[in-house]
């Protein structure tokens, strides 16, 4: 509740004098609405007695405030729509634009553990509750509180003991809503937990929809949903069970209310006090209050199940372990491009274990040099791609460029200093130009230089609207060779002093790999390189290999240099060139 508080009260700060309009605009109108009874009870009183001229002209000026009264309620609600869409849609836009500083701000590992499709759905419904809870604060909450508090002065002032009678039953009504929904607030926070798994599970789904098909997996991932959506509906059915039994006892209040207001009547009645229009005055304000009250209960599980909504996204805003640069880093720039690994010590998961992946560990990779990191999975060389990035932090050590810790740097600045082409280039649903500039300013001839340079050239003229074409979501309309042009194109323009390939060519085949290392060795010719790899075959050019095993290095130098040690670098190249085997 108080990331709530905080973040949806920085808006309404924001949005104050919207907020405020609002408010005074709505309390206008059931302030009015409530006190127009005052005046049916007069006509009701002169339509009882006899006519007369007075009687007459009494009537006539009830009809006239009943008249300004209506006037004034329809201006307070035409304020208020006025004031509510600067509010209540403004304040969702800055909740939008909240949500995704918020989501960019957290650290890598924080996406590798969550499901894009729950985040999705969490931010929205983050968005959507402010609205829910605006609107119950103000239409409910605000408006009734002053309907109940007018409407109880009234009454003591016509009859005090029914009015004693009308503050038990809002007090009743009032203890049994708010109770009732607090104690129920669990099964809506779990409705909305299996609502977030099954929107993940479908967006897992749909982004993977390749491997769904061509695995022939649509029986048992329809079999997934299948047991996610029935889990989502036993806990949506608890709920709204719940619901209704909330209903049920409101009714009763409600018709209790009724019964005691004729019995109030009837015993005026009985001791000669009765007036026509105390009745009416009574009776239309009760119904009134009833109608507000049922709304007031009903849309407590609005209130409730927004705030359940809300409380996922809410947590995210709660971490703290986020990227952000400290005060003290500056835009360095990296001229050289030389980059130590000094006395590094990291392990994943520092609370539940001492698995450690690098300890005093240490490599320098000097300016223009083109470096091989080579070692069976785990050994630690994507581990020390994402200590470039910054996108973990060692504990332990430094990481430096041009001998400035990285820690240092902006992450602006250093991310924008060193190009990444992965074994999958990621792409964005827009066109090839997009996704080569990358929101840059470019011109048609610096983007088919680039193309050109990464040989991507031909096939992006052979599509229909050649670099305005759409690549799909995460460029499924290309083929894996397509998108490793565009990637190493976006390379090109980046013009980055350090390039990092990650398995770049390891799943293409044999003329494409070589078509795209003719490309590469051109982009990293004069820069400092790490490259990834698993097929050896693509590194023997590097001017030094380096061989990982459990976060140390165990072998380097050049290919020649390595096979003449006969160690673990000949024992995988003996293996990768079937001389292992033939053994």
């Amino acid at each position: 509740m108080d990331i709530l508080f905080r973040e949806y009260g920085r808006v309404i700060w924001q949005k104050k004098w919207w907020f405020l309009l609002t408010i005074l605009s709505v309390a206008s109108a059931n302030l009015i609405t409530i006190i127009v009874p005052l005046f049916y009870k007069d006509v009701a009183n002169g339509l009882a007695a006899p006519f007369s001229a007075l009687v007459e002209q009494q009537l006539f000026y009830a009809l006239s405030m009943i008249a300004l009264c209506y006037l004034a309620i329809w201006l307070s609600w035409r304020l208020v729509e006025i004031a509510v869409v600067p509010f209540e849609a403004g304040g969702m836009n800055l909740l939008d634009k909240r949500n995704f500083q918020v989501v960019l701000k957290q650290r890598y590992s924080f996406f590798e553990n969550n499901f894009a499709g729950s985040l999705v759905k969490q931010a929205t419904r983050f968005t959507r509750s402010f609205e829910a809870i605006m609107d119950w604060l103000i239409f409910q909450l605000m408006s009734n509180t002053l309907a109940i508090t007018v409407s109880f002065i009234i009454f003591y002032q016509q009859q005090p003991t029914f009015s004693l009678y009308f503050l038990t039953w809002i007090g009743l009504f009032l203890v049994w809503s708010i109770g009732f929904s607090i104690w129920k607030l669990k099964y809506n926070e779990r409705t909305a937990a299996w609502d977030s798994k099954l929107a993940g599970i479908y967006a897992d789904n749909i982004s993977n929809i390749f491997i769904v098909k061509s695995f022939a997996l649509e029986t048992q991932e329809s079999q997934r949903v299948s047991n996610t959506a029935d889990s989502l509906y036993r806990a949506r059915r608890i709920a709204w069970l719940l619901e209704f039994v909330n209903f049920g006892v409101q009714g009763a209040l409600t018709f209790a209310l009724e019964l005691a207001l004729v019995y109030a009547m009837i015993s005026e009645w009985r001791e000669g006090h009765f007036e026509i229009g105390e009745y009416v005055l009574f009776q239309s304000i009760i119904l009134v209050l009833i109608n507000r009250m049922w709304d007031f209960g009903r849309n407590f599980r609005a209130f409730f199940t927004a705030i359940a909504d809300a409380r996922e996204m809410a947590e995210v805003f709660r971490q703290v372990d986020l990227e952000e640069d400290a005060p003290t880093t500056q835009s360095h720039k990296i001229s050289q491009g030389q980059i130590e690994f000094r006395n590094i010590g990291f392990r994943y998961n520092v609370k539940e274990g001492p698995d450690t992946l690098f300890e005093q560990f240490d490599l320098t990779i000097r300016a223009g040099e083109k470096v091989a990191l080579v070692g069976h999975s785990g050994s630690g060389k994507t581990s020390l791609t994402k200590l470039l990035f910054r996108f973990i932090d060692p504990q332990t050590g430094q990481v430096l460029f041009d001998g400035i810790d990285a820690k240092n740097f902006t992450l602006h600045s250093l991310r924008t200093q060193i190009s990444l082409i992965p074994q999958q280039p990621e792409l964005f649903h827009r066109s090839i130009r997009d996704n080569i500039a990358l929101d840059k300013e470019v011109s048609d001839e610096q983007l088919r230089h680039v193309a050109q340079k990464a040989r991507a050239l031909e096939f992006i003229e052979r599509l229909p609207q050649g670099f305005d074409t759409l690549v799909g979501e995460r460029g499924v309309k290309l083929s894996g060779g397509e998108k490793q042009r565009v990637a190493i194109a976006r390379a090109f323009l980046e013009d980055a002093p350090i390039v990092v390939l990650d398995e770049a060519t390891s799943a293409l085949d044999s003329i494409t790999e070589q078509d795209i290392q003719v490309a590469i060795f051109e982009l990293i010719q004069d820069k400092t390189a790490i490259v990834i790899a698993h097929r050896l075959a693509t590194i023997l050019r590097m001017d030094r290999i380096i061989v990982l095993d459990q976060g140390h290095i165990i072998e380097q130098g050049t290919h020649q240099e390595l096979l003449e040690q006969q160690g673990h670098y000949y024992r995988m190249w003996q293996h990768q060139s079937g001389e292992f085997l033939a053994d």
